[in-house]
């Protein structure tokens, strides 16, 4: 009898688990190629400018993003990992370590969450942020974003050391 095979037994992907942000970088870069690369007869591009600001209670709006994955950004609707690398816009992050780990609920595909986390961030007062994401599938298959948290962690001797949608100073 062999081993339990994904998602039973944990992995790590070097692709989503990254030292220096690079290879997520890489994929996110990729996908804006490919899509790219697809062409259409208007004017429009494929572009997203990163997430809004989150509220005080650290809830980030996810209506824009899903009105452009429904249009130009149907390429990153693909895949949990490529929506959320789009919607942080991970391939301009000045993070340096970026860690992106998506699960899905026991055998349930339609429902992932994904936790991007971003260390080494550079500013004197915040050492990294982390958003923790709710995607499900649609009729059509393709990935929509359900809700948004962001929360950050404070440099010592600035603030709260661990995560919290509370301000560093």
């Amino acid at each position: 009898m062999g081993l339990p095979l994904f998602p039973t037994l944990p992995h790590t992907n070097p692709l989503v688990k990254t030292r220096k942000g690079w290879p997520v970088r890489a994929l996110a870069a990729g996908v804006v190629l490919l899509v790219a690369g697809c062409g259409s007869s208007g004017n429009s591009t494929a572009e997203w400018s990163g997430p809004p600001k989150a509220n005080a209670a650290g809830h980030v709006s996810v209506s824009g993003f899903n009105d452009f994955l429904a249009g130009d950004g149907k390429a990153f609707a693909r895949s949990p990992v490529a929506a959320v690398a789009e919607f942080l816009a991970l391939d301009r992050s000045s993070a340096a370590d970026t860690t992106v780990v998506a699960t899905s609920p026991g055998e349930v595909r339609n429902f992932s969450e994904v936790v991007a986390t971003l260390d080494g961030l550079l500013d004197d007062s915040v050492r990294a942020t982390r958003y923790t994401v709710e995607l499900q599938r649609d009729k059509s298959h393709l990935w929509r974003l359900r809700a948004v948290d962001w929360a950050q962690r404070c440099r010592p001797g600035r603030g709260h050391q661990g995560f919290a949608a509370e301000n560093c100073v």
